[in-house]
């Protein structure tokens, strides 16, 4: 046995591998750093039986890991995570709700549209507010509420025309709004989007390697009255719950960090659903975002197999498939070598 982890695409190891890593040294299993810019990297694949990589947002991750672990799995017969199930949908909200949706699952009422005449006929029959959604953007970005046909419209033409870069979906009822934000704020973020657009100015945003994004949106029926998400997290046969708070003056969780970790208050059919989804779809990982309807009937928002490793850490134990409630210390990337590696005397490296 030997463990390649790969890097990502400013050539290193994020934390959550390098906690990967410290697992591998406690428990003397071999492993070797792949580096994919190297002209040795096929050679040094070879050496491996099994693949390991973290995502980040960014666009450059995806192509890093989707190329090679192809080539790892399919022609080198290398065990990989995350496999093709766990990442295939992975920072895409429109294959989230195609998937779900086209297996039956719960998940908000949606509508996908590839242009802009369809997307702006919807806009004339449907009721709002809605929420608008690019298929990427993290901690909230690129989610947006509408409330008219006049905020659509100029939605559609920021999607449809010149396309929208890393966190640009803005309008009115966004965070970055004046109804959000003091007038100087406003002000100085508008200015900095200008000079940002003109060249003048770099974006230091965290993800700088994101394409623009076109001609592709998904809206999204609002369901009201939402005080905070439900994150269900399933690793294996465990599962691990988190109330999320949406934010001040806003409708969004996402990015808020503002949480509970008492399972005790987690909806108990939002783990089961999480269970039934990952071992229908074959998940080794995801982590499933709740809210619920007008009649408290949960229904999943978005997913996806990349999340905080403390979203894990403050959990007090987790469920399992038969929703006993097990008191343990946890530790994710722990879990996720036990099952990848099949070892189940893996040793715990202290953090």
């Amino acid at each position: 046995m030997k463990v390649g982890l790969l890097l990502n695409s400013i050539n290193r190891l994020s934390q959550y591998l390098e906690n990967f890593r410290k697992i591998l040294i406690v428990n003397e299993i071999p492993y070797m750093i792949l580096d994919p810019n190297s002209s040795s990297l096929l050679d040094d694949l070879k050496e491996c039986t099994h693949l390991l990589f973290r995502h980040s947002q960014g666009d450059t991750d995806l192509k890093i890991y989707e190329t090679i672990s192809t080539i790892a799995h399919n022609t080198l017969g290398i065990k990989c995570m995350p496999d093709f199930q766990s990442f295939w949908p992975y920072e895409d909200k429109i294959k989230e709700y195609y998937l779900l949706k086209s297996h039956g699952f719960p998940i908000v009422e949606s509508h996908v549209f590839w242009n802009i005449e369809h997307a702006d006929a919807f806009l004339k029959e449907t009721r709002f507010p809605i929420v608008a959604k690019l298929a990427k953007g993290a901690a909230s970005s690129n989610v947006v509420i509408v409330k008219s046909i006049e905020e659509g419209q100029a939605i559609n033409r920021q999607v449809f025309y010149k396309g929208v870069k890393a966190g640009g979906l803005n309008i009115s009822s966004n965070l970055k709004s004046l109804r959000n934000a003091k007038l100087t704020k406003y002000g100085k973020a508008a200015l900095r989007s200008v000079l940002i657009n003109a060249g003048v100015i770099r974006d230091k945003s965290y993800f700088p390697e994101w394409q623009i994004q076109k001609d592709a949106i998904l809206y999204q029926k609002y369901l009201p009255n939402n005080l905070f998400d439900q994150r269900v997290t399933v690793i294996g046969k465990r599962a691990f719950g988190l109330r999320r708070f949406v934010r001040k003056n806003d409708f969004r969780a996402s990015g808020s960090r503002s949480e509970d970790a008492d399972h005790r208050n987690i909806d108990t059919r939002c783990v089961e659903i999480a269970f039934s989804v990952s071992d229908k779809l074959n998940f080794s990982t995801m982590t499933y975002d709740f809210i619920y309807d007008e009649n408290k009937k949960p229904f999943i928002n978005e997913f996806g197999y990349c999340f905080m490793g403390s979203d894990i850490e403050v959990s007090p134990g987790y469920w399992d498939e038969k929703l006993n409630w097990h008191i343990v210390k946890n530790w994710p990337q722990y879990y996720q070598l036990v099952d990848f590696l099949q070892l189940q005397d893996l040793k715990a490296a202290v953090h």
